[in-house]
C-alpha cells in the first residue's frame, strides 16, 4: 500500500516524510523538483479554501461538492492505475507492483469516502450523477494522459510530487471537520488515509524507477512535476470559486 495503516499514523506529514528522504539525497530528481516548485506547492498549502474551512465558513452543501469531486477523481484514478499496470507489465515488474498498490489504495479510499458521503446524505446515485467541475477534474484527466501515453517514471514523479502536498491539505481538512463541523473519526477516514505518511518501500521503489529514467526523460519528468502541481492548484481554485462564489 502507498501509506501506512491508520494505526501507524504519526505527526509527520507526508510532505515532511518526503522532504526528509530527499534531504538525504540532495542530488535526487524528486528532491530537485520539490525545491524547484516549492513556491507552487506553497500556493496549494496556503490556499484560501483551507482557511475558510478552518474558520467554519464552508457550509455542508458546498462540502458535498468536495466529496462528489473526489468520488469522480478516485474512481478515474483507479482506472488510470489499471491502465498503467497493464502497460507496464511487459517491461517492469517493479512498476507493476507499484501500480497495483495504487489500485488497492484507491479502492480502499472509495470505501472510506462512503462514510463522509453518508454523513452528508449523499447516495451512490448522487455521486454517480454529479456533474463535475472541469478545473477539479484537470489533475485526474492529466493522470489519464500519463498512464495512457507516458512512462512509468513520469507517472511516479507526478505521484511523489503531488501526494505529500495533497496529504497535508487532507490533514488540515480532517482536523477542521472534527473540530469545527462535528464530524467523527469514521467520517474522516478518507482524508486520514491520504494524510498518512508514505510507506518507505513505496518511496524507495518509486525513486528507483524514477532515477532509472533520469538520463533520457528529464524534460518529460520535470513537465510531469510542474503540471501535476498546476492541476492540483486548479482543483483548489475551482472549489474555492464554486463554494464562495468569487
Amino acid at each position: 500500500m502507498i501509506t501506512t495503516s491508520r494505526s501507524k499514523i504519526n505527526d509527520n506529514s507526508p510532505h515532511d516524510k518526503l522532504a526528509n528522504m530527499m534531504n538525504s539525497k540532495e542530488d535526487s530528481f524528486i528532491g530537485d523538483m520539490t525545491r524547484k516548485f516549492s513556491s507552487l506547492a506553497d500556493k496549494i498549502l496556503h490556499h484560501a479554501y483551507l482557511l475558510n474551512i478552518e474558520n467554519n465558513k464552508l457550509n455542508k452543501e458546498d462540502l458535498k461538492v468536495f466529496v462528489c469531486e473526489q468520488y469522480q477523481i478516485i474512481s478515474n484514478d483507479k482506472r488510470n492505475f489499471e491502465v498503467a499496470a497493464s502497460s507496464a507489465s511487459n517491461s517492469s515488474l517493479k512498476s507493476v507492483s507499484l501500480f497495483q498498490d495504487c489500485i488497492l489504495f484507491e479502492s480502499s479510499a472509495l470505501c472510506d469516502l462512503d462514510f463522509l458521503a453518508n454523513d452528508l446524505s449523499l447516495t451512490t446515485a448522487n455521486l454517480k450523477s454529479y456533474e463535475p467541475l472541469a478545473g477539479c477534474q484537470a489533475y485526474t484527466n492529466y493522470l489519464t494522459r500519463l498512464c495512457s501515453y507516458g512512462s512509468d517514471a513520469e507517472i511516479l514523479v507526478a505521484l511523489l510530487i503531488d501526494l505529500p502536498v495533497w496529504g497535508r491539505n487532507c490533514k488540515r481538512i480532517s482536523n477542521a471537520l472534527r473540530s469545527k463541523y462535528g464530524f467523527t473519526e469514521e467520517s474522516c477516514r478518507f482524508l486520514d488515509r491520504f494524510s498518512a505518511p508514505l510507506q518507505e518501500e513505496f518511496l524507495k521503489k518509486s525513486t528507483e524507477v524514477i532515477e532509472s529514467g533520469s538520463p533520457i526523460l528529464l524534460r518529460e519528468m520535470e513537465n510531469a512535476a510542474r503540471l501535476t502541481l498546476d492541476y492540483e492548484l486548479m482543483f483548489w481554485d475551482s472549489l474555492y470559486k464554486y463554494s464562495f462564489k468569487t
